[in-house]
């Protein structure tokens, strides 16, 4: 298989275990032309208005989005639930209204000794992990592309990195398998492993071990962890109150 042959060989294993924590308008303009089109002639007002002394100014500024983060590993269950039942109904149902961006972290450990990851799914998951952050880059302004890529991986997690599996997904959301591949298997100057290692370290900085943890502007607001949701009820109308709520209020 040309992708998994490529990956990283310091990439090191890790135990599979059931919780996923790591430990430690446009108008068209047209003219008034033709038969039976009257010649438009500029109206004379006997009083005019006087004139502003001052031009009026928009008074409301658009706000900053609420920055909603989820912190995941690529073959995590947990993630996929949260992910699919949560993250993305709520990018579905608030990502027109302009008041929401996401952003994808992945969880696990930089090896600095050589430059490499452990995953706590193995080496695979390291992989699934690039692929999907090489998603994220390539295609940040369109999470409808690369988010749903991430919840297409996840559903059958276990097929990652499997060419065919990744390609499928890729092929479903309009993502080039060719780019991701060349992202991730350390073909554009270690762009992949670059991205995991920095994505894995933010994760760390913030104090986030457990996939699935999702912040809004920085705070834990969810937890999907062996199965269960915790510190929250794993309900979308729940999160988008939460965003709102952090909008109305910056």
């Amino acid at each position: 298989m040309r992708l998994q042959v490529r990956y990283p060989v310091y990439l090191i294993a890790a135990v599979q275990l059931t919780s996923c924590v790591v430990d430690a308008k446009y108008f068209p303009r047209r003219a008034l032309q033709g038969p039976g089109v009257q010649q438009l002639r500029p109206v004379v007002l006997a009083n005019p208005a006087p004139a502003l002394e001052k031009p009026l100014q928009t008074i409301e500024t658009r706000k900053p989005p609420v920055e909603v983060e989820m912190f995941v590993m690529s073959k995590c269950p947990d993630a996929r639930d949260c992910v699919r039942d949560l993250v993305l109904p709520v990018m579905a149902q608030l990502y027109d209204s302009g008041i929401i961006t996401l952003r994808p972290t992945y969880i696990g450990t930089p090896d600095d000794s050589n430059a490499g990851m452990a995953c706590k799914h193995g080496p695979d998951e390291c992989l699934g992990d690039m692929l999907e952050l090489c998603a994220y880059e390539l295609h940040k302004d369109r999470p409808q592309m690369w988010l749903g890529f991430i919840n297409c991986m996840g559903q059958n997690y276990q097929n990652i990195p499997q060419d065919a599996y990744v390609s499928n997904c890729a092929s479903e959301y309009g993502l080039s398998f060719d780019q991701l591949e060349r992202c991730a298997a350390s073909e554009d100057e270690n762009r992949g492993m670059e991205l995991l290692r920095a994505s894995a370290r933010r994760a760390i900085d913030q104090g986030i071990s457990t996939s699935c943890t999702v912040t809004v502007n920085g705070k834990t607001v969810c937890v999907r962890d062996n199965g269960q949701w915790k510190g929250c009820t794993g309900s979308k109308d729940d999160l988008v109150q939460e965003v709102q709520h952090a909008y109305d209020n910056e």
